[in-house]
């Protein structure tokens, strides 16, 4: 996650430089970067990224509203076109020892699978 950051601030170094820029993550990446013991890697990189205005934000979780606005914010669509013809999305999910996976059925306005 830390060479990702370093990374990115590199290739987008103008709006680093600019702009103060928040990271979200559930890694405890401030703290990694902050420790004295960290390898010498890590050392270089946290002072490569001391010159931005980063800060650290915990991930939250998006509400479905949210993401439903963005989506239609983003598509530029109607969203009373959408509303009038609904489609249905029934969705299945399952964890094992294994593995895990989700089974999802779309069904048209026309009531197509």
């Amino acid at each position: 996650m830390a060479l990702t950051l370093v990374i990115t601030a590199k290739k987008l170094r103008l709006y680093f430089i600019f702009y103060p820029v928040g990271v979200r993550t559930n890694n405890p990446l401030k703290q990694v970067l902050g420790k004295p013991e960290a390898s010498g890697r890590l050392v270089k990189w946290a002072i490569d990224l001391n010159e931005y205005d980063i800060s650290y934000l915990p991930r939250t979780t998006i509400k479905a509203q949210a993401l439903e606005d963005f989506v239609f914010e983003m598509i530029g669509r109607s969203r009373e076109r959408f509303l009038t013809r609904p489609w249905s999305l029934h969705v299945d999910s399952s964890s094992t020892a294994q593995g895990s996976g989700a089974g999802i059925v779309v069904t048209t306005p026309q009531g197509t699978t």
